[in-house]
């Protein structure tokens, strides 16, 4: 284990440097967890628990950080896990958000920043388990309010009170951090509780979480099957239509850069009647699922009760996550089903729910009662208020959170700010061409740690992000390529620069 020779003792500013033996340093740590870990239970909103608190050590070489990892939780059951720079403090709070259904702590992700000084809280939403489960939240209603929106919050008063403590300072700016329902967290937090963070990097955000996750998932695999069951478009004509949709849409590198502006019809891709089942074409009837899987989600009488499409031109690859080719559910639809069965209905109908139970006509509206924890508001004003700046991203390729829901909500965002001009004060978005679901695609891509100088800057000089540089790397991690994105509605650069 590599120990730290200096740090920023309780009583230092934060930021601030003193010499310390290696053994003062981890006595330090540990007496955060001292007195059974009580410390910080009277926290108003956030009765707070130490577990342990221990010097560890991240990377290797002169690339190693070495922090005080404090785990603990909020009660009843809100866990984190929270991670003190030992040496080099620079003053700020990283929060980060989570994956899925929650049930696991991303350090990955905070790696980034705490290898920037910044101290980090992850947490688990309210109970461990990474498998995409549900059932955490089955007949459980604080389960529910803890995943839609308490667990972020709390957490994040603890983990300020855990810096307090061991720096003996408070944060001089906070943020979060995340993608995905990560994403989705730092959206929530935005409305509900404005002056946790300065400033948040939602990405891949479902602003629309009920709706997205709990029956547009699940339409896609609906209308995928035929009378038998059977999987009607499969896995293996994917890049038979992804080829169709780059040549539709003048792409670039293999890249479509603006897909929002191109009308793709797979019928392009329709085989000839003299061989309507070809190798390398759609039948007519995988044509129509083509579509079905690029428009909104349609009810029984093919009313669109979604107002954006499910997936974007040049994302074709990545269904994969959206088609089970031996006609089960597949990855994305079963994250859809955990939640149905166990959080998006005010009554529960657990395991026996099945797909097919969904009905797409009546099922939707019996969403709304619980909708509200769930999804993000557009409403800002509080946030906007306190100073607070929040950066949206998605992939324009992005296969689980439709593109089009994000663009959707930023211009409902927009919209309440009183237009653009007043929008673009506290909200940009900035649209990735290529790049699925966080990561992976085709071309230069971003995660969420791209931005955080980016919003760094934004917050302490009120210098807006006006450009973010995509990267694409070899297996060596060397840059090969790079693209500049600029804040929708602004366009992509159309090219990448080589090298």
């Amino acid at each position: 284990m590599v120990v730290g020779t200096t740090t920023a003792p309780a009583g230092a500013a934060a930021g601030s440097q003193q010499a310390q033996s290696p053994g003062s340093a981890a006595s330090q740590c540990a007496a955060l967890g001292a007195n059974g870990g009580d410390t910080f239970e009277t926290l108003k909103g956030a009765p707070t628990f130490i577990t342990s608190a221990s010097l560890t050590t991240t990377g290797t070489g002169k690339q190693a950080v070495t922090q005080c990892t404090v785990n603990g939780y909020v009660a009843p059951s809100d866990t984190f896990i929270v991670q003190l720079p030992v040496t080099g403090w620079n003053g700020m709070l990283e929060a980060n958000g989570s994956h899925g259904l929650g049930g696991a702590y991303y350090l990955n992700e905070c790696a980034p920043f705490l290898g920037k000084g910044y101290a980090t809280v992850a947490n688990s939403l309210g109970h461990v388990d990474p498998g995409l489960n549900g059932g955490f939240a089955y007949n459980n209603p604080q389960a529910d309010v803890d995943f839609a929106y308490r667990a972020t919050h709390v957490t994040t008063v603890a983990a300020k009170a855990i810096i307090q403590k061991y720096y003996g300072a408070a944060p001089r700016e906070s943020y979060f951090s995340g993608c995905s329902e990560g994403g989705r967290q730092g959206l929530v937090e935005a409305e509900r509780y404005p002056t946790d963070f300065n400033g948040i990097i939602a990405g891949s955000a479902f602003p629309y979480w009920s709706t997205i996750i709990g029956y547009d998932s699940i339409y896609t695999d609906a209308v995928n099957r035929d009378a038998a069951g059977r999987t009607i478009l499969t896995t293996d004509k994917l890049p038979v239509l992804h080829k169709a949709a780059l040549n539709s849409c003048g792409a670039v590198d293999g890249t479509i850069t603006d897909p929002e502006n191109c009308d793709f019809d797979p019928a392009v891709a329709q085989c000839p009647a003299t061989n309507p089942n070809g190798a390398d074409c759609l039948s007519a009837a995988q044509v129509a699922v083509a579509r079905k899987f690029y428009g909104p989600v349609r009810d029984s009488h093919g009313r669109a009760i979604t107002s954006y499409g499910s997936n974007e031109p040049g994302s074709e690859l990545a269904w994969t996550s959206r088609i089970n080719d031996t006609g089960g559910t597949s990855l994305e639809a079963g994250i859809g089903l955990q939640f149905d069965r166990y959080m998006a209905f005010p009554r529960d109908p657990g395991p026996t729910f099945q797909e097919n139970d969904f009905n797409f006509d009546t099922d939707p509206a019996r969403f709304k009662a619980m909708a509200s924890l769930y999804n993000a508001s557009p409403d800002l004003r509080a946030f906007r208020r306190h100073g607070g700046k929040l950066i949206m991203w998605s992939g324009w390729a992005d296969q689980a959170s439709p593109p089009a829901a994000t663009v959707n909500f930023y211009h409902s965002v927009v919209a309440d700010d009183g237009g653009a001009t007043a929008a673009q004060g506290s909200v940009r978005l900035f649209m990735v061409p290529g790049e699925y679901h966080c990561s992976g695609g085709t071309g230069p891509q971003l995660v969420s740690a791209s931005f955080a100088d980016l919003l760094n800057t934004w917050v302490t000089t009120g210098r807006a992000p006006q450009t973010v540089t995509a990267v694409q790397t070899n297996s060596a991690g060397q840059v090969t390529a790079t693209r500049a994105i600029h804040p929708y509605p602004l366009a992509p650069d159309r090219q990448v620069k080589k090298g």
